[in-house]
């Protein structure tokens, strides 16, 4: 069972120069042949890409003709990742690209400058500048009557040429428009006007043709707004008129808007210093491009716009283990919404010099409301309010820190009669119909400093000595260990410097009785249920329906899904879960929300450490993995002796603290788990300690130790020893922008001669694809015939 390390192939060799190592290109003097290095090292990334993301494992679409069809008619290449500077956190906004600090509202303006530069680069297309002139034509000058509005349709003409639309405006009415002499873009467009004097504020939003108002946009007439909707599929045909410019498919849709911004701007009804564009999902997308093009545009309501051109969702929080939209399958799903360049970055997020926040920050200081749902499989709410509290910065600095709104729905991509309603309120106050009063309300309360504060906790790091990953066979004592008895003597030490970070393992009281609920068939060989433990600890569990004796089971662990849980997999993953694909080798599997996440993203917050100040969240990860083992242990229908748990990437490292704690689990398998902490100082390459600290809540602790990672008092190569001699299997992708491979193989190596004193090297496996952080099926299937060979 033992596999060594792969050694590089040349693919790997030119990938790692590509995006791993240090700077090893531009050996060669020569330019011809320095170019011709660097065009091969760019042709064989390519070659890796179009190759790492199909699958013959899924029987979802994997095909990307457009993408494809692209790469031959331009010829182009990924860019030299080795000159990219790598960042895993969003690059910050008020500091210039040469490092110096933003102070004030001109060197601002000079930022934006820089911003849209990069934008143009890597996002934008070549955008259109506005017409000379937009011929209007209303259907009927007065309106139709509908009681308590006025609906009027319209016809909006624009083109390159002003000839053209010189002439429609002379020779033609509504609808009566003769195309056969020339070309223009025609846009379709219903108004529903407020009764009364005005003039009224005013609210344009991408939509489809409709002869009767609805339900969202009454609210709005109703509020007093001037509700402009125009047609999306005369947008769509934009670029055949204007054929020299290369925009995606929503930035003509916004361009369209701002064809919509000239006709209220002829209209006496209109307030021009109060229109807004809005939108939901591609529509919220095109209201903030929209706003970008037009500076005429007064306030933006962007509700839950997932991933893509003219999102505010990070992209380096929209990666598989998020959940959500990811850069590929944004890409690939939707190649007309999205720059083609876009998709050389799947994988390396970290490369891009720029990440969505950017988009916002363009806006400032004009008000926008960001709109989210707390269950939105599009999005990433983690990440969304990540990029609120960026952008956030400059709207301070500007002085306008209340013309930006951070909305969270507790649901999914919906919009509510609530949700338009208090949309409305604030564009209210931003409009000055209405007091301001729209209080700040964020999903995760966590901060380090926060926690810091509730805890009390202190900690004197100088305390303990700075350690290395070579000391694994040395004894307490200084002396060398030779023998597994001597290994376990150490093995208590190390659990108890492993409590002085994550604080105790919280109590519980164990439960006597299981009961199996809601059994339902699936695909017909496999039955569905749940086993509730509490409200909010339910393992949704997943078996054979034919079963002869006992069997084995998987408990599953999720990665950073924090909308949807488990449950992610269900929708923008794959079209089987990893539970099900793990059913079919044979196991019972449970799947459950872990502490934080899906329907506990609640519990895990400041108020939890205020009251639980010894206490860690993966503390509580630890235990709710027992508390599972104790519940499908009462199963007579299954071998306690085999059970195993799994995880990806935040699953993949609770797996291993697990592992450590509980000798009921009899194998571990950790997709993109870990690294090494006390290696993992890497500036801003990676997320470093801070990812357990200062980003997530996982372990605050550990916060202390920042800038001084040699100091942490154990390390994940000690974990993995700590399972020994039951089996580990590490799936390792050489290209994980999250760890540094040489410091996953340190951590391997070095544990490995744990399982050697036991002599179960076999024991400890080691697969490191030529991959980035992710976990497809090819992987799950991996795992799952690796832990069926472990049941055997």
């Amino acid at each position: 069972m033992f596999k060594k390390i792969k050694p590089l192939t040349a693919l790997s060799f030119l990938l790692l120069i590509a995006g791993c190592s240090g700077g090893m290109g531009g050996t060669r003097t020569d330019p011809a042949s320095a170019e011709a290095d660097d065009k091969l090292k760019r042709s064989e990334y390519l070659k890796h890409l179009l190759k790492t993301f199909r699958s013959d494992k899924d029987d979802k679409p994997q095909e990307v003709p457009i993408w494809e069809h692209w790469l031959k008619m331009s010829g182009e290449l990924p860019p030299d990742f080795d000159k990219l500077q790598a960042n895993a956190f969003p690059p910050e906004l008020l500091r210039f690209q040469n490092g110096e600090p933003v102070t004030d509202s001109i060197q601002w303006t000079a930022r934006q400058k820089e911003i849209r530069k990069v934008l143009e680069k890597y996002m934008f297309g070549d955008w259109p500048p506005p017409p000379e002139k937009t011929a209007i034509k209303y259907q009927d000058p007065k309106g139709i009557n509908k009681g308590y509005y006025i609906q009027q349709k319209v016809q909006l003409f624009f083109a390159p040429s002003l000839k053209a639309i010189d002439y429609i405006d002379k020779n033609f009415a509504y609808g009566k428009v003769d195309y056969s002499t020339f070309i223009v873009a025609t846009l379709n467009a219903e108004l529903y006007i407020p009764r009364g004097k005005g003039p009224f504020p005013a609210i344009i939003e991408l939509g489809p043709s409709r002869d009767h108002i609805n339900e969202q946009d009454s609210l709005r007439v109703r509020r007093g707004y001037i509700v402009c909707r125009y047609n999306r599929k005369d947008a769509d045909l934009i670029p055949a008129v204007y054929a020299d410019y290369t925009c995606n498919q929503i930035e003509w849709w916004a361009y369209a808007a701002s064809r919509c911004v000239d006709m209220l701007y002829s209209r006496d009804d209109v307030d021009r210093s109060a229109i807004a564009v809005a939108g939901h999902s591609r529509s919220g997308k095109t209201a903030l491009l929209a706003a970008l093009m037009d500076g005429r545009i007064n306030a933006v309501i962007e509700s839950h716009p997932g991933t893509g051109s003219g999102s505010f969702n990070l992209w380096r929080y929209a990666g598989e283990k998020f959940g959500g939209e990811t850069l590929e399958n944004s890409t690939r799903r939707f190649p007309y919404w999205n720059n083609p360049h876009m998709r050389f970055f799947i994988g390396r997020e970290n490369k891009l010099p720029f990440d969505s926040h950017f988009l916002l920050a363009l806006l400032a200081p004009r008000p926008c409301l960001m709109g989210t749902g707390e269950t939105d499989d599009v999005g990433e709410v983690w990440g969304d309010q990540q990029c609120y509290l960026m952008v956030r910065k400059v709207y301070q600095l500007l002085g306008s820190e209340k013309k930006l709104g951070f909305y969270a729905s507790p649901g999914a991509h919906e919009v509510t009669r609530v949700m338009i309603n208090d949309y409305l309120d604030w564009l209210d106050m931003q409009f000055g119909r209405k007091s301001f009063n729209f209080p700040e309300k964020l999903v995760y309360s966590y901060s380090f400093d926060g926690w810091k504060k509730v805890t009390g906790r202190v900690f004197n790091i100088d305390t303990l000595p700075p350690g290395d990953l070579s000391d694994i066979l040395v004894s307490p004592e200084g002396k060398p260990i030779k023998n597994s008895q001597e290994w376990e003597a150490k093995s208590d030490q190390i659990r108890d410097r492993i409590r002085l970070i994550i604080g105790e393992l919280p109590a519980y009281d164990k439960i006597q009785t299981v009961k199996i609920v809601n059994v339902r068939s699936y695909n017909t060989d496999l039955l569905k249920a749940e086993i509730p433990l509490d409200e909010k600890l339910i393992a949704h569990i997943t078996y054979p329906e034919e079963r002869k004796g006992k069997i084995p089971a998987v408990i599953y662990l999720h990665a950073y899904l924090d909308a949807n849980g488990f449950n992610w997999s269900r929708s923008y993953g794959y079209s089987a879960s990893v539970g099900e694909r793990l059913a079919r080798e044979g196991f019972l599997t449970v799947e459950f929300d872990q502490f934080g996440y899906g329907l506990r993203k609640h519990d895990c917050n400041l108020e939890f450490y205020a009251k639980n100040q010894n206490v860690s969240a993966m503390g509580v990860m630890v235990q709710d993995v027992r508390r599972l083992i104790d519940a499908i242990s009462l199963l007579d229908w299954v071998d306690k002796d085999r059970i195993m748990v799994a995880g990806y990437s935040l699953g993949g490292m609770v797996g291993l603290y697990a592992g450590t704690y509980d000798k009921r689990i009899c194998a571990v398998a950790s997709a993109c788990g870990f690294g090494s902490m006390r290696l993992d100082a890497h500036d801003n390459r990676t997320e470093g300690i801070k990812r357990y600290s200062h980003l997530r809540p996982t372990i605050p602790a550990l916060g202390f130790f920042l800038g001084n990672e040699r100091r942490i008092p154990y390390d994940f190569h000690e974990l993995i020893a700590l399972i020994a001699p039951r089996p580990v299997f590490i799936l390792a992708p050489r290209l994980d922008q999250d760890w540094r491979f040489e410091d996953v193989e340190i951590c391997y190596r070095e544990a490995g001669k744990i399982f050697d004193l036991y002599g179960k090297r076999e024991n400890l496996v080691f697969e490191s694809p030529d991959d980035f952080n992710r976990f497809p099926p090819e992987y799950q299937e991996m795992v799952s015939k690796w832990m069926a060979d472990i049941a055997r």
